[in-house]
């Protein structure tokens, strides 16, 4: 029999984020969606509730036609758990095209 999956449907596997990230620690993740305000707020709640808005850094880069944008967090995490916590988030917002 294989190992038990215990990544989440919208994370990368969690033996997958241990084996290359150290936690605690800092971690980056970007996502790619519509560029309203809506969207970019949306993804910076996501972070924000699982860790507070004072360990999460944003930095957002649009289009030049400014209808697409990404946003970038730069999460200070306690644990990987925290991690998949807000992918999975990230993945329920509309118009999200897509996270790395």
């Amino acid at each position: 029999m294989g190992m038990p999956d215990t990544s989440s449907p919208r994370a990368p596997a969690r033996e997958l984020l241990l084996a290359n990230h150290r936690f605690p620690g800092q971690y980056t993740l970007k996502a790619f969606g519509p560029g309203n305000a809506d969207f970019r707020e949306a993804v910076v709640a996501c972070a924000a509730e699982q860790l507070g808005r004072e360990r999460v850094v944003v930095r957002e880069r649009a289009t030049a036609s400014g209808h697409k944008v990404c946003v970038t967090l730069e999460l200070s995490l306690d644990t990987v758990d925290q991690l998949m916590s807000i992918y999975t988030r990230i993945h329920l917002i509309p118009g999200l095209f897509l996270v790395l």
